[in-house]
This record gives C-alpha cells, structure tokens and sequence, in this order.
C-alpha cells in the first residue's frame, strides 16, 4: 500500500496520447445520447448557425460574419481611429 493519497491521475484517465479519439465502440446508452446531442432544439433538423461554412470562414480570416454591416454597438462605445 502506497502511502501516496489515490488521486485522479491514478485512475488511468490520463492515458493514451492527446488529441487521439477513443476508438471503441459507443454504448448504448451514449449512442442514445449522441442522437439526442445532434437533434437541434426547435426541431427542424437544420444545423446551427454557429456550424455554417460562413462563420468558419469568418473565424478563418478573423473577420465579420457576413451581413452584419458592423454598426454600431448598442452602447454607445463605438471605436474612433485617427491619425494622431
């Protein structure tokens, strides 16, 4: 018996490489859940807005999404650039 308390790096949680997925099968239960996961809220089926290939192209080239015109922001703390 170790006199070392049992953390969670004891548990093998921290095994296998970062960023690798977990390659075995789904349960039945996270399968279940993975559909539910997918379903979007008002039930069209369509997918969000945020998963559009405009938002990532935007993300992409840091800059606005489209359409938005950039006005102005609804505090009153619009940026002003000058030359000085």
């Amino acid at each position: 018996m170790s006199e070392l308390p049992d953390t969670a790096m004891a548990t093998g949680n921290d095994e296998g490489e970062p960023g690798q997925p977990d390659t075995r099968p789904l349960e039945r239960d996270e399968r279940r859940l993975l559909k539910e996961l997918k379903k979007s809220v008002d039930g069209t089926g369509e997918p969000a807005l945020e998963d559009s290939p405009e938002v990532a192209s935007a993300v992409a080239d840091d800059s606005p999404l489209p359409g938005t015109g950039g006005g102005a922001n609804p505090d009153g703390l619009d940026p002003e650039f000058t030359d000085r």
